[in-house]
C-alpha cells in the first residue's frame, strides 16, 4: 500500500505530490482471470471503503494503461491535482461525483453511468459531497516516457505548467 498516513476526508488543502492513497499492491489477487492477453476483474467484488483519506484500489496493470476503482467516503475530497503525461477517465459506478477544474466552466456533478475524460497534465479535483459512498471506475494511461512526477498538487495561479513535468 502506498502511503498509509491518516488523512482527513477533506484532503483539499494537502499537497500529495507523487503519492497515491490506497491499495496498489497485489492487484493480481483482485482479478477473476488473468491470461497472457487479458485481465478480468469484478467491480462489485472489489469495492472496499479505504482508510480515511485513501480511495485508490488498483485492479490491472498494463503497458499503456491501468484500471482502478476509487471509493470515496461521504464528504471525501481530493486536492486539486494533475497527472503529468497521463490521461484519466472516471466513470461513476455508484453514487455521485462532483468534479472541478481550474476553469469556471469545469464544474459538474456526475451520476451513475456518466463519465469524464481528463486530458493529460490537466488539473482536477474529485469530491463526494453526498451522504453515501461513491465508487468510480478509473482508466489511467501511462505516458510513453516516464514523467518527472506522477501526481502534482496545484499551488495557485503562478504554479508551474504541469506539461513541463511530463517525460522528456
Amino acid at each position: 500500500m502506498a502511503g498509509t498516513e491518516a488523512l482527513p476526508l477533506d484532503a483539499s488543502q494537502i499537497l500529495r505530490d507523487d503519492r497515491v492513497g490506497g491499495t496498489t499492491q497485489k492487484y493480481e489477487q483482485r482479478q477473476k482471470r488473468r491470461t497472457k492477453g487479458w485481465q478480468v476483474a469484478s467491480i462489485p467484488d472489489n469495492i472496499e471503503v479505504q482508510p480515511p483519506g485513501h480511495s485508490y484500489i488498483k485492479l490491472t496493470n498494463n503497458r499503456y494503461a491501468d484500471v482502478a476503482l476509487n471509493v470515496y467516503r461521504p464528504g471525501q475530497k481530493d486536492e486539486m491535482h494533475c497527472h503529468p503525461g497521463s490521461e484519466h477517465i472516471f466513470l461513476v459506478f455508484q453514487g455521485e461525483l462532483h468534479i472541478r477544474g481550474l476553469d469556471p466552466d469545469e464544474d459538474v456533478v456526475l451520476k451513475p453511468g456518466e463519465f469524464v475524460h481528463i486530458n493529460q497534465s490537466y488539473y482536477y479535483q474529485l469530491a463526494n459531497e453526498t451522504d453515501d459512498v461513491t465508487v468510480l471506475y478509473q482508466v489511467a494511461t501511462k505516458p510513453a516516457k516516464p514523467p518527472k512526477i506522477s501526481r502534482y498538487s496545484y499551488r495557485g495561479p503562478q504554479d508551474v505548467d504541469p506539461r513541463t513535468l511530463e517525460g522528456e
